[in-house]
Protein backbone atom coordinates (compact mmCIF):
# COMPACT_ATOMS: atom_id res chain seq x y z
CA UNK A 1 0.00 0.00 0.00
CA UNK A 2 1.43 3.30 -0.79
CA UNK A 3 1.99 5.79 2.01
CA UNK A 4 1.08 9.52 1.65
CA UNK A 5 3.41 12.18 1.19
CA UNK A 6 3.61 14.08 4.65
CA UNK A 7 2.77 17.65 4.38
CA UNK A 8 3.89 20.26 7.31
CA UNK A 9 0.95 22.40 9.16
CA UNK A 10 2.77 25.69 7.45
CA UNK A 11 2.24 24.59 3.89
CA UNK A 12 -1.62 22.97 4.39
CA UNK A 13 -2.16 27.15 5.97
CA UNK A 14 -0.14 28.72 2.82
CA UNK A 15 -2.22 26.12 0.36
CA UNK A 16 -5.82 26.87 2.19
CA UNK A 17 -4.77 30.98 1.93
CA UNK A 18 -4.22 30.73 -1.98
CA UNK A 19 -7.37 28.75 -2.52
CA UNK A 20 -8.96 31.40 -0.77
CA UNK A 21 -7.37 34.41 -2.96
CA UNK A 22 -9.13 32.87 -5.36
CA UNK A 23 -5.76 30.22 -6.81
CA UNK A 24 -6.23 26.83 -8.97
CA UNK A 25 -4.46 24.05 -8.26
CA UNK A 26 -1.94 24.58 -10.87
CA UNK A 27 -1.21 28.11 -9.93
CA UNK A 28 -0.26 26.80 -6.41
CA UNK A 29 1.84 23.96 -6.68
CA UNK A 30 3.93 26.32 -8.46
CA UNK A 31 3.67 28.81 -5.42
CA UNK A 32 4.22 26.16 -2.93
CA UNK A 33 6.62 24.34 -5.60
CA UNK A 34 4.74 20.35 -4.92
CA UNK A 35 2.98 18.26 -7.19
CA UNK A 36 -0.48 19.25 -8.14
CA UNK A 37 -2.01 15.78 -7.19
CA UNK A 38 -1.00 16.78 -3.28
CA UNK A 39 -2.59 20.23 -3.62
CA UNK A 40 -5.77 18.59 -4.41
CA UNK A 41 -5.26 15.72 -1.70
CA UNK A 42 -5.08 18.93 0.89
CA UNK A 43 -7.87 20.76 -0.32
CA UNK A 44 -10.26 17.58 -0.53
CA UNK A 45 -8.81 16.95 3.09
CA UNK A 46 -9.44 20.22 4.63
CA UNK A 47 -12.80 20.96 5.95
CA UNK A 48 -15.25 23.54 5.22
CA UNK A 49 -14.50 25.68 8.43
CA UNK A 50 -10.58 25.39 7.48
CA UNK A 51 -11.66 26.91 3.92
CA UNK A 52 -14.38 29.75 5.79
CA UNK A 53 -11.95 30.74 8.39
CA UNK A 54 -9.68 30.98 5.24
CA UNK A 55 -11.80 32.93 2.94
CA UNK A 56 -13.45 35.19 5.74
CA UNK A 57 -9.66 37.01 6.39
CA UNK A 58 -9.35 37.50 2.65
CA UNK A 59 -11.68 40.55 2.86
CA UNK A 60 -9.52 42.49 5.15
CA UNK A 61 -6.97 43.09 2.51
CA UNK A 62 -9.47 43.61 -0.34
CA UNK A 63 -10.10 47.49 0.06
CA UNK A 64 -5.86 47.62 -0.08
CA UNK A 65 -5.33 45.50 -2.89
CA UNK A 66 -3.95 48.09 -4.92
CA UNK A 67 -2.10 50.14 -2.40
CA UNK A 68 -0.25 46.83 -1.23
CA UNK A 69 0.07 46.19 -5.75
CA UNK A 70 1.98 49.91 -6.04
CA UNK A 71 3.91 49.09 -2.44
CA UNK A 72 5.20 46.08 -3.97
CA UNK A 73 5.88 47.58 -7.40
CA UNK A 74 8.42 50.33 -5.44
CA UNK A 75 10.10 47.38 -3.82
CA UNK A 76 9.18 47.22 -0.08
CA UNK A 77 8.97 44.94 2.38
CA UNK A 78 6.57 42.86 3.86
CA UNK A 79 7.16 44.60 7.25
CA UNK A 80 7.41 48.20 5.85
CA UNK A 81 3.93 47.65 3.86
CA UNK A 82 2.52 46.21 6.92
CA UNK A 83 3.67 49.23 8.66
CA UNK A 84 2.15 52.02 6.94
CA UNK A 85 -0.92 50.26 5.77
CA UNK A 86 -2.33 50.11 9.29
CA UNK A 87 -1.97 53.63 9.76
CA UNK A 88 -4.24 53.56 6.89
CA UNK A 89 -6.38 51.05 8.95
CA UNK A 90 -5.52 47.74 7.98
CA UNK A 91 -6.41 45.53 10.79
CA UNK A 92 -5.07 42.26 9.51
CA UNK A 93 -2.57 40.39 10.04
CA UNK A 94 1.05 39.82 8.83
CA UNK A 95 0.53 35.98 7.57
CA UNK A 96 -2.29 36.84 4.78
CA UNK A 97 -0.46 40.03 4.02
CA UNK A 98 2.77 38.21 3.64
CA UNK A 99 1.17 35.17 1.17
CA UNK A 100 -0.68 38.14 -0.93
CA UNK A 101 2.67 40.25 -1.18
CA UNK A 102 4.55 36.83 -2.58
CA UNK A 103 1.56 36.27 -5.02
CA UNK A 104 2.31 39.56 -6.36
CA UNK A 105 5.62 39.22 -6.77
CA UNK A 106 5.32 35.72 -8.35
CA UNK A 107 2.64 37.12 -10.83
CA UNK A 108 4.97 40.58 -11.60
CA UNK A 109 8.12 38.04 -11.61
CA UNK A 110 9.50 39.86 -8.30
CA UNK A 111 10.63 37.07 -6.40
CA UNK A 112 14.20 37.41 -4.68
CA UNK A 113 17.18 34.97 -5.39
CA UNK A 114 19.62 35.05 -3.08
CA UNK A 115 23.28 34.03 -3.40
CA UNK A 116 24.52 31.24 -0.98
CA UNK A 117 26.61 33.10 1.86
CA UNK A 118 28.94 31.91 4.61
CA UNK A 119 27.54 32.26 7.79
CA UNK A 120 29.46 33.02 11.11
CA UNK A 121 29.50 34.54 14.40
CA UNK A 122 31.68 36.75 16.62
CA UNK A 123 32.37 37.84 20.18
CA UNK A 124 31.47 40.30 22.00
CA UNK A 125 32.98 43.29 21.82
CA UNK A 126 35.37 41.68 18.84
CA UNK A 127 34.39 43.39 15.51
CA UNK A 128 32.37 46.11 13.77
CA UNK A 129 32.33 46.61 10.13
CA UNK A 130 31.46 49.39 8.00
CA UNK A 131 31.16 50.77 4.41
CA UNK A 132 29.65 53.26 2.18
CA UNK A 133 26.49 52.90 -0.07
CA UNK A 134 25.62 55.57 -2.29
CA UNK A 135 21.11 56.37 -2.91
CA UNK A 136 19.43 58.51 -5.05
CA UNK A 137 16.86 60.67 -2.91
CA UNK A 138 14.35 63.38 -3.21
CA UNK A 139 15.64 66.22 -1.33
CA UNK A 140 12.86 69.44 -1.51
CA UNK A 141 11.40 67.87 -4.80
CA UNK A 142 15.23 67.11 -6.19
CA UNK A 143 16.90 64.31 -7.32
CA UNK A 144 20.24 64.16 -4.78
CA UNK A 145 22.95 62.12 -4.51
CA UNK A 146 23.46 60.76 -0.80
CA UNK A 147 26.58 58.58 0.41
CA UNK A 148 25.37 56.23 3.57
CA UNK A 149 28.07 55.65 6.21
CA UNK A 150 26.85 52.76 8.11
CA UNK A 151 28.94 50.85 11.12
CA UNK A 152 27.55 47.59 12.55
CA UNK A 153 28.61 46.16 16.06
CA UNK A 154 28.98 42.67 14.74
CA UNK A 155 27.45 40.79 18.15
CA UNK A 156 24.37 42.83 19.02
CA UNK A 157 23.66 43.87 15.38
CA UNK A 158 23.35 47.40 16.70
CA UNK A 159 23.33 49.73 13.83
CA UNK A 160 24.73 53.09 12.81
CA UNK A 161 23.95 55.39 9.78
CA UNK A 162 24.31 58.75 8.71
CA UNK A 163 24.10 60.08 5.32
CA UNK A 164 27.08 62.78 3.96
CA UNK A 165 27.60 64.78 0.86
CA UNK A 166 30.76 62.48 -0.42
CA UNK A 167 33.16 60.03 0.40
CA UNK A 168 36.07 61.97 1.02
CA UNK A 169 38.69 60.80 3.61
CA UNK A 170 37.90 63.65 6.25
CA UNK A 171 34.27 62.63 6.01
CA UNK A 172 35.16 59.10 6.85
CA UNK A 173 37.07 59.76 9.70
CA UNK A 174 34.73 62.13 10.90
CA UNK A 175 31.41 59.80 10.55
CA UNK A 176 33.75 56.86 11.85
CA UNK A 177 34.27 59.24 15.30
CA UNK A 178 30.81 60.23 15.71
CA UNK A 179 29.76 56.18 15.10
CA UNK A 180 31.92 55.55 17.97
CA UNK A 181 30.39 58.21 20.27
CA UNK A 182 27.29 56.99 19.02
CA UNK A 183 27.96 53.29 20.10
CA UNK A 184 29.84 54.55 22.87
CA UNK A 185 33.15 52.74 22.37
CA UNK A 186 34.71 51.03 19.45
CA UNK A 187 35.15 47.21 18.76
CA UNK A 188 39.04 45.61 18.95
CA UNK A 189 38.65 45.10 14.94
CA UNK A 190 37.03 47.28 12.12
CA UNK A 191 36.70 45.44 9.00
CA UNK A 192 36.28 47.36 5.52
CA UNK A 193 36.33 46.98 2.06
CA UNK A 194 39.12 48.26 0.01
CA UNK A 195 38.34 51.59 -0.04
CA UNK A 196 41.08 54.36 -1.22
CA UNK A 197 40.73 56.26 1.65
CA UNK A 198 42.10 53.29 3.88
CA UNK A 199 43.90 51.35 2.12
CA UNK A 200 46.33 52.34 -1.12
CA UNK A 201 47.44 49.32 -2.45
CA UNK A 202 48.61 45.67 -2.11
CA UNK A 203 52.07 44.14 -1.94
CA UNK A 204 52.88 40.54 -2.32
CA UNK A 205 50.14 39.16 -4.70
CA UNK A 206 47.49 41.06 -2.23
CA UNK A 207 48.60 39.26 1.03
CA UNK A 208 50.36 42.36 2.34
CA UNK A 209 48.18 45.79 3.24
CA UNK A 210 49.24 48.99 1.82
CA UNK A 211 47.82 51.60 4.43
CA UNK A 212 46.88 55.09 3.76
CA UNK A 213 48.88 56.72 7.00
CA UNK A 214 46.19 59.25 7.68
CA UNK A 215 43.88 55.94 8.09
CA UNK A 216 46.40 54.42 10.74
CA UNK A 217 46.49 57.58 12.61
CA UNK A 218 43.04 57.41 12.98
CA UNK A 219 43.12 53.90 14.18
CA UNK A 220 46.02 54.28 16.43
CA UNK A 221 43.95 57.46 18.49
CA UNK A 222 41.03 55.20 18.58
CA UNK A 223 42.74 51.91 19.59
CA UNK A 224 41.24 49.74 17.27
CA UNK A 225 42.83 47.08 14.43
CA UNK A 226 42.02 47.94 10.50
CA UNK A 227 40.90 44.81 8.64
CA UNK A 228 40.55 45.23 5.10
CA UNK A 229 38.61 42.25 3.20
CA UNK A 230 40.21 40.37 0.54
CA UNK A 231 39.64 41.44 -3.39
CA UNK A 232 35.69 40.56 -4.10
CA UNK A 233 35.14 39.02 -1.10
CA UNK A 234 32.00 41.04 0.02
CA UNK A 235 30.47 37.88 2.26
CA UNK A 236 33.63 38.48 4.85
CA UNK A 237 31.22 41.71 5.70
CA UNK A 238 28.18 40.47 4.80
CA UNK A 239 26.41 41.68 7.97
CA UNK A 240 27.03 45.43 6.57
CA UNK A 241 25.94 44.27 3.34
CA UNK A 242 22.54 42.78 4.92
CA UNK A 243 21.70 46.01 6.89
CA UNK A 244 22.16 47.88 3.85
CA UNK A 245 19.41 45.80 2.27
CA UNK A 246 17.15 46.82 5.37
CA UNK A 247 17.76 50.24 5.26
CA UNK A 248 17.10 50.95 1.36
CA UNK A 249 13.78 48.36 1.79
CA UNK A 250 12.77 49.78 5.14
CA UNK A 251 13.57 53.88 4.36
CA UNK A 252 15.27 54.75 1.38
CA UNK A 253 12.54 53.29 -0.99
CA UNK A 254 9.61 55.85 -1.87
CA UNK A 255 10.69 58.37 0.72
CA UNK A 256 10.96 62.05 0.22
CA UNK A 257 12.96 64.47 2.57
CA UNK A 258 12.27 69.03 3.21
CA UNK A 259 16.33 68.88 3.81
CA UNK A 260 19.62 67.06 4.70
CA UNK A 261 18.24 67.73 8.23
CA UNK A 262 14.68 66.59 7.66
CA UNK A 263 16.79 63.11 6.16
CA UNK A 264 19.25 62.81 8.90
CA UNK A 265 16.32 63.60 11.60
CA UNK A 266 14.06 61.17 10.25
CA UNK A 267 17.01 58.23 9.62
CA UNK A 268 17.92 58.75 13.71
CA UNK A 269 14.10 58.40 14.58
CA UNK A 270 13.62 55.24 12.17
CA UNK A 271 16.65 53.89 13.50
CA UNK A 272 16.39 54.31 17.60
CA UNK A 273 12.71 55.76 18.17
CA UNK A 274 10.32 53.71 16.30
CA UNK A 275 8.82 50.32 17.67
CA UNK A 276 9.68 47.10 15.70
CA UNK A 277 12.31 48.89 13.03
CA UNK A 278 15.87 49.44 13.00
CA UNK A 279 17.99 49.12 16.46
CA UNK A 280 14.73 48.05 17.84
CA UNK A 281 13.39 45.21 15.70
CA UNK A 282 13.30 41.41 17.11
CA UNK A 283 16.85 40.46 14.88
CA UNK A 284 15.56 37.65 12.79
CA UNK A 285 19.10 35.72 13.35
CA UNK A 286 19.75 36.81 17.26
CA UNK A 287 16.06 36.72 18.15
CA UNK A 288 17.05 39.26 20.26
CA UNK A 289 16.75 43.30 20.04
CA UNK A 290 20.22 45.13 19.24
CA UNK A 291 19.19 48.31 21.29
CA UNK A 292 19.04 46.06 24.34
CA UNK A 293 21.79 43.43 23.09
CA UNK A 294 24.74 46.42 23.21
CA UNK A 295 23.32 47.56 26.90
CA UNK A 296 25.40 44.33 27.36
CA UNK A 297 28.26 44.42 24.84
CA UNK A 298 29.31 48.39 25.13
CA UNK A 299 30.80 47.27 28.33
CA UNK A 300 33.50 45.42 26.40
CA UNK A 301 34.18 48.15 23.82
CA UNK A 302 37.36 49.72 23.65
CA UNK A 303 36.96 53.52 25.83
CA UNK A 304 37.38 56.47 23.59
CA UNK A 305 40.17 58.47 24.17
CA UNK A 306 39.25 61.76 25.74
CA UNK A 307 39.58 63.82 22.46
CA UNK A 308 38.19 63.22 19.20
CA UNK A 309 40.53 62.95 16.19
CA UNK A 310 40.85 66.24 14.59
CA UNK A 311 39.32 65.09 11.20
CA UNK A 312 39.34 68.38 9.22
CA UNK A 313 41.00 69.64 6.49
CA UNK A 314 42.49 72.90 6.60
CA UNK A 315 43.13 76.02 4.22
CA UNK A 316 45.11 79.33 4.31
CA UNK A 317 42.85 81.73 2.84
CA UNK A 318 42.73 85.33 2.29
CA UNK A 319 39.78 87.27 3.34
CA UNK A 320 38.24 89.67 0.99
CA UNK A 321 37.97 93.28 1.58
CA UNK A 322 34.39 93.13 1.73
CA UNK A 323 34.76 90.12 4.60
CA UNK A 324 34.04 87.44 3.04
CA UNK A 325 35.72 84.43 1.79
CA UNK A 326 34.47 81.22 -0.81
CA UNK A 327 33.82 77.61 0.70
CA UNK A 328 32.92 75.24 -1.76
CA UNK A 329 31.14 77.37 -4.72
CA UNK A 330 29.19 79.72 -1.31
CA UNK A 331 30.74 83.35 -0.06
CA UNK A 332 29.99 83.81 4.05
CA UNK A 333 30.73 86.74 5.49
CA UNK A 334 33.08 87.20 8.83
CA UNK A 335 33.87 89.37 11.24
CA UNK A 336 34.23 92.44 9.35
CA UNK A 337 37.90 93.29 11.46
CA UNK A 338 39.08 89.94 9.74
CA UNK A 339 38.32 91.52 6.10
CA UNK A 340 41.66 91.51 3.57
CA UNK A 341 43.57 89.28 6.28
CA UNK A 342 44.91 85.74 6.26
CA UNK A 343 42.65 82.96 7.81
CA UNK A 344 42.63 79.27 7.90
CA UNK A 345 39.34 77.71 7.29
CA UNK A 346 38.64 74.21 8.25
CA UNK A 347 36.04 72.01 6.67
CA UNK A 348 34.74 69.24 8.10
CA UNK A 349 32.21 67.21 6.84
CA UNK A 350 28.77 69.44 7.80
CA UNK A 351 30.40 72.80 8.82
CA UNK A 352 33.11 74.59 8.55
CA UNK A 353 35.01 77.21 11.02
CA UNK A 354 37.34 80.27 10.20
CA UNK A 355 40.00 80.87 12.39
CA UNK A 356 42.39 84.06 13.46
CA UNK A 357 46.20 83.66 13.05
CA UNK A 358 46.23 82.68 16.90
CA UNK A 359 44.05 79.39 16.55
CA UNK A 360 41.27 80.96 17.86
CA UNK A 361 37.64 80.47 15.87
CA UNK A 362 36.07 83.38 14.62
CA UNK A 363 33.44 81.71 13.01
CA UNK A 364 31.78 78.72 12.46
CA UNK A 365 28.53 77.42 10.53
CA UNK A 366 27.05 74.81 8.29
CA UNK A 367 27.33 74.69 4.97
CA UNK A 368 24.38 76.24 3.09
CA UNK A 369 22.02 73.83 2.06
CA UNK A 370 21.44 74.10 -2.31
CA UNK A 371 18.44 71.91 -2.00
CA UNK A 372 17.09 74.81 0.27
CA UNK A 373 18.37 78.05 -1.12
CA UNK A 374 19.95 78.57 -4.54
CA UNK A 375 21.99 81.70 -2.87
CA UNK A 376 25.65 82.00 -3.65
CA UNK A 377 26.22 84.67 -0.52
CA UNK A 378 25.36 84.07 3.21
CA UNK A 379 25.46 87.26 5.24
CA UNK A 380 25.47 88.12 8.86
CA UNK A 381 24.44 91.36 9.57
CA UNK A 382 26.02 91.35 12.70
CA UNK A 383 29.55 90.77 10.99
CA UNK A 384 29.54 94.54 10.16
CA UNK A 385 27.99 96.04 12.92
CA UNK A 386 31.69 96.95 14.38
CA UNK A 387 32.14 99.54 10.89
CA UNK A 388 32.12 102.83 12.02
CA UNK A 389 29.07 104.52 10.11
CA UNK A 390 28.22 108.38 9.80
CA UNK A 391 25.18 108.81 12.18
CA UNK A 392 22.07 110.36 10.66
CA UNK A 393 20.06 111.94 13.54
CA UNK A 394 18.42 109.89 15.61
CA UNK A 395 17.17 107.69 12.64
CA UNK A 396 20.77 105.98 12.47
CA UNK A 397 20.89 105.35 16.47
CA UNK A 398 17.91 104.35 16.08
CA UNK A 399 18.76 101.16 13.68
CA UNK A 400 22.09 100.80 15.73
CA UNK A 401 20.09 100.03 18.98
CA UNK A 402 17.40 98.25 18.04
CA UNK A 403 19.89 95.75 16.24
CA UNK A 404 22.05 95.78 19.52
CA UNK A 405 18.71 95.05 21.41
CA UNK A 406 18.09 92.13 18.89
CA UNK A 407 21.43 90.73 19.92
CA UNK A 408 21.06 90.89 23.09
CA UNK A 409 17.89 91.21 24.14
CA UNK A 410 18.19 90.68 27.98
CA UNK A 411 20.61 94.00 28.29
CA UNK A 412 17.46 96.32 26.38
CA UNK A 413 16.99 98.09 29.82
CA UNK A 414 20.82 98.68 29.96
CA UNK A 415 20.12 100.69 26.95
CA UNK A 416 17.69 102.66 28.67
CA UNK A 417 19.70 103.48 31.47
CA UNK A 418 22.98 104.88 28.64
CA UNK A 419 20.47 106.64 26.88
CA UNK A 420 18.65 108.52 29.74
CA UNK A 421 22.35 109.09 31.71
CA UNK A 422 24.06 109.98 28.42
CA UNK A 423 21.44 110.78 25.73
CA UNK A 424 23.54 112.00 22.06
CA UNK A 425 26.56 109.63 23.43
CA UNK A 426 24.07 106.50 23.27
CA UNK A 427 25.48 105.53 19.58
CA UNK A 428 29.43 106.08 21.17
CA UNK A 429 28.08 103.45 23.92
CA UNK A 430 26.75 100.96 21.63
CA UNK A 431 29.63 100.85 19.09
CA UNK A 432 31.84 100.10 22.17
CA UNK A 433 29.74 97.70 23.79
CA UNK A 434 29.39 96.08 20.01
CA UNK A 435 33.78 96.29 19.98
CA UNK A 436 33.93 94.27 23.57
CA UNK A 437 31.43 91.69 22.38
CA UNK A 438 33.85 90.84 19.55
CA UNK A 439 36.59 90.79 21.81
CA UNK A 440 34.90 88.87 24.81
CA UNK A 441 32.27 86.91 22.70
CA UNK A 442 28.23 87.70 23.28
CA UNK A 443 28.18 85.22 26.40
CA UNK A 444 30.62 87.36 28.56
CA UNK A 445 29.31 90.58 27.00
CA UNK A 446 25.53 89.40 27.85
CA UNK A 447 26.49 88.11 31.49
CA UNK A 448 28.70 91.43 32.42
CA UNK A 449 25.72 93.73 30.96
CA UNK A 450 23.11 91.95 33.24
CA UNK A 451 25.77 92.75 36.17
CA UNK A 452 26.50 96.28 35.87
CA UNK A 453 21.95 96.47 35.20
CA UNK A 454 21.77 95.05 38.62
CA UNK A 455 24.38 97.60 40.07
CA UNK A 456 22.95 100.65 37.81
CA UNK A 457 26.48 101.04 36.24
CA UNK A 458 24.75 102.59 33.25
CA UNK A 459 28.12 102.84 30.69
CA UNK A 460 30.46 101.23 28.28
CA UNK A 461 33.60 101.51 30.73
CA UNK A 462 31.87 100.17 33.65
CA UNK A 463 31.05 97.19 31.36
CA UNK A 464 34.04 96.96 30.29
CA UNK A 465 36.02 97.04 33.50
CA UNK A 466 33.99 94.30 34.73
CA UNK A 467 35.34 91.80 31.33
CA UNK A 468 39.10 92.86 32.49
CA UNK A 469 38.27 91.45 35.71
CA UNK A 470 36.43 88.32 35.01
CA UNK A 471 38.61 87.73 32.01
CA UNK A 472 41.98 88.55 32.38
CA UNK A 473 43.44 86.03 29.70
CA UNK A 474 43.96 87.08 26.57
CA UNK A 475 40.60 86.79 24.19
CA UNK A 476 42.10 83.61 22.27
CA UNK A 477 42.87 81.64 25.40
CA UNK A 478 38.57 81.90 25.77
CA UNK A 479 37.67 80.75 22.23
CA UNK A 480 36.17 77.12 22.63
CA UNK A 481 35.82 74.77 19.84
CA UNK A 482 32.15 75.03 18.43
CA UNK A 483 29.88 73.06 17.22
CA UNK A 484 28.84 74.23 13.54
CA UNK A 485 25.31 74.72 14.39
CA UNK A 486 25.75 78.38 13.97
CA UNK A 487 27.85 81.47 13.71
CA UNK A 488 29.79 83.13 16.58
CA UNK A 489 31.82 86.14 16.95
CA UNK A 490 35.10 84.91 19.46
CA UNK A 491 37.97 87.00 18.05
CA UNK A 492 40.71 89.12 19.00
CA UNK A 493 40.16 93.07 18.50
CA UNK A 494 42.43 95.81 19.15
CA UNK A 495 41.43 97.59 22.59
CA UNK A 496 39.79 100.96 21.78
CA UNK A 497 38.82 104.07 23.57
CA UNK A 498 35.38 106.13 23.52
CA UNK A 499 37.72 109.32 22.99
CA UNK A 500 38.37 107.81 19.26
CA UNK A 501 34.57 107.90 18.85
CA UNK A 502 34.12 111.64 19.94
CA UNK A 503 34.37 112.91 16.40
CA UNK A 504 31.11 111.21 15.62
CA UNK A 505 29.39 113.62 17.51
CA UNK A 506 30.66 116.91 15.43
CA UNK A 507 29.34 115.24 11.95
CA UNK A 508 26.10 117.14 10.93
CA UNK A 509 23.14 114.71 10.23
CA UNK A 510 21.97 114.30 7.40
CA UNK A 511 18.70 116.39 8.47
CA UNK A 512 20.82 119.47 9.21
CA UNK A 513 22.44 119.79 6.04
CA UNK A 514 19.35 120.16 4.12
Amino acid sequence: MKTKQPVSESVKTQILHLVAHGYGSRKISQIADISRSLVRRIISEASAEDLKSKCSAAPKLSSFHKIISDKVAQGLTTTRILREIRELGYSGGRTILGELVARIRFDHGLTRKSPIKRRFETDPGQEMQLDWSPYKVKINGQLVKIHVLGVISCHSRKLFFAAFRNERQSTLLEGLSVAFEYFEGCALRVVFDNMATAVLGRRDKGRQIIWNSGFMDFAKHYGFTPFACAVRDPDRKGKQEKSFRLLEDDFIIGATFASWDDLNRRLQVWLDQTHGVGNNRIHGTTGKIPNEEHMFEKGLFIRLPYARFPTYVEELRVADRDATISVYGVRYTIPAGYGGRNVAVRLYAEHFEVLEKHGAIIFSSKYLDATISPAKLVINQAHYSSLPRKPRGNEGCYGLQRDFIRRFPDLSELIDGIKLRFKSLLSIHLNALIRLSEQYGDEALNDAGIYALRHKRFSADSIKNILEQRYPEKPEQLAQPLNGLGGAIVGEVEESDLEEFAILDSYESEDNKQ
